[in-house]
């Protein structure tokens, strides 16, 4: 249930329409802060307040202004991705998706894992298939690694 007694000085409807559009670009809660002319600190506050029940409607609707903006701003750069790929250019918008504290962990690290998983797995692949093992036993081997990982490496038509 939200506090309706907390008065705030600073935070109304016109800050949060700005941290909103703030928020749509990647800045990091700091630089935002900075921006609309609050401490970090308090930010933080009004932030940490909303997630829980102590907080005011204002302070919700920071919270929701911050996860609209960040919505929103993700998927305009995923949609430069997608128009600028077809042209055959995407380095720009991916390191904003990729580097932004907003968006980076939505398209950056998880990505960054499948991709070391993968070449991981392609690497002991290739280790495998020059040794000097038999077929059947590269053949084990393969089929433990597919348990293991669930990439599939032996044809169903093999096994």
């Amino acid at each position: 249930m939200a506090n309706l007694m907390r008065k705030h000085y600073k935070l109304n409807y016109e800050l949060i329409k700005k941290v909103r559009i703030l928020s749509e670009f990647g800045g990091p809660l700091e630089h935002i802060a900075a921006a609309v002319g609050v401490s970090y600190r308090a930010l933080n506050e009004w932030i940490a307040n909303a997630k829980s029940d102590k907080g005011t409607q204002l302070e919700i609707h920071l919270l929701q202004a911050i996860d609209e903006g960040r919505a929103k701003g993700g998927m305009r750069l995923a949609n430069i991705i997608a128009k600028a790929a077809d042209e055959g250019n995407t380095k720009d918008a991916q390191w904003m998706l990729t580097h932004s504290p907003a968006f980076r962990k939505h398209y950056s690290d998880n990505a960054a894992i499948v991709r070391a998983r993968q070449e991981g797995i392609e690497l002991v692949v290739q280790a495998l298939a020059e040794s000097d093992l038999t077929p059947e036993q590269e053949r084990n081997l393969l089929l433990r690694i597919q348990s293991k990982t669930g990439e599939q490496l032996v044809d169903v038509e093999d096994s």
